[in-house]
């Protein structure tokens, strides 16, 4: 871990917004006095240091599910977050607002749900006091500010920030590719995805997943056993060679976990034709980070192992394996929050700009 240089949550930079994405609807609404309305368009702030970009690759960063672009910015008990931390290493930094989600306007059509104060108790700022947690983990949650409960004020400031949350994750997946994609497009070079829990289907030069979606086809902690991203890493189809026409073409198998406290893991099976790989990912290194105490702790070597046998460069870290304890699922905005940005800094130096 680099500890050469000093964090200084104070440096000046620049601020611009814009959207990208987005196309025009008719309007069938006559008290509106007909035309066309806007659908889909997608809020995106850029952060540039006074003093110049130093860092070869810009740096997107892109929320979870029922969250926003604040994330990032600071933390509810007002301590620096992950944009301050990673524009002080001289990054442009890109925060996305997923389509239907904080400033990129709802999409009315759709159905959507909001997280209850228990539900973020449970999973994410309380797990270690909660009877109901059920992962083994989660009594080692020590590190999110405050007590985590309805009342304390940071508690509420934080679950003030959340947002409701498209309940069609097809529908969901397909307008935030298309949001990324356009991003892409505008910012017109390579990039760095550093995305959170359900802002992880997708990434270009390189990806830093914290706890990303998963595991593959299995819902687990909180949907125990339910049938779930039925193309492994997604709900939408994506890119497997040899191709396929549907994911009943893909011939799994479950290993069991030697491990307490690890879920099994459903590979691909090996016999009667081979694996089939994600060809679009195969040169694209990936991150796979997670916390000691979240409820992605049981889980997320799964998502690592299918995709390192579908041929993709995926690293994988525990954080407790470095000495940082106590994480949660929100780790962006925990105690330690720099700590773990200095590490993912540091990956991003060694494996996507080369340094040694």
């Amino acid at each position: 871990m680099t500890t050469n240089d000093v964090f200084s949550p104070d440096g000046a930079y620049r601020r611009t917004y814009f959207f990208v994405g987005g196309e025009y609807m008719a309007d069938d609404d006559e008290s509106k006095f007909g035309g066309s309305i806007m659908k889909g368009q997608t809020y995106v702030e850029r952060l540039v240091p006074v003093e110049g970009v130093r860092r070869r690759f810009p740096l997107i960063l892109v929320h979870g599910g029922g969250q926003s672009g604040l994330n990032w910015l600071h933390t509810p008990d007002d301590r620096p977050g992950w944009a301050s931390y990673f524009l002080s290493r001289g990054f442009a930094v890109y925060i996305v607002d997923t389509p239907s989600r904080g400033r990129s306007a709802p999409d009315l059509a759709q159905h959507h749900t909001t997280y209850s104060t228990g539900f973020v108790e449970q999973w994410f700022t309380a797990t270690a006091s909660m009877a109901s947690s059920t992962w083994p983990q989660a009594k080692l949650h020590t590190q999110w500010p405050g007590t985590g409960r309805r009342g304390d004020p940071i508690f509420d400031a934080f679950y003030a920030s959340t947002y409701p949350s498209i309940t069609d994750l097809c529908a969901y997946q397909e307008a935030q590719k298309g949001a990324i994609v356009a991003l892409l497009k505008r910012i017109g070079r390579p990039s760095i995805l550093l995305t959170h829990s359900q802002g992880a289907p997708g990434g270009w030069l390189a990806i830093v997943a914290v706890e990303p979606n998963g595991p593959p086809f299995t819902g687990t902690h909180p949907h125990n056993g339910a049938p779930a991203r039925g193309w492994a890493l997604t709900d939408v189809p994506i890119t497997y060679d040899p191709p396929v026409s549907g994911v009943e073409e893909l011939r799994l198998v479950t290993v069991a976990s030697s491990e307490v406290g690890r879920d099994d893991v459903v590979l691909q099976s090996e016999e009667g034709g081979g694996v089939r790989k994600l060809r679009n990912l195969q040169h694209v290194p990936v991150l796979v980070e997670v916390g000691e105490a979240s409820y992605h702790a049981p889980y997320d070597h799964a998502t690592v192992a299918y995709l390192r046998q579908a041929g993709v460069q995926c690293d994988f870290i525990r954080l407790e394996d470095l000495g940082i304890r106590g994480n949660g699922h929100m780790q962006m905005l925990e105690l330690n929050n720099l700590d773990i940005a200095r590490v993912l800094d540091d990956w991003i130096r060694h494996k996507v700009e080369g340094d040694s």
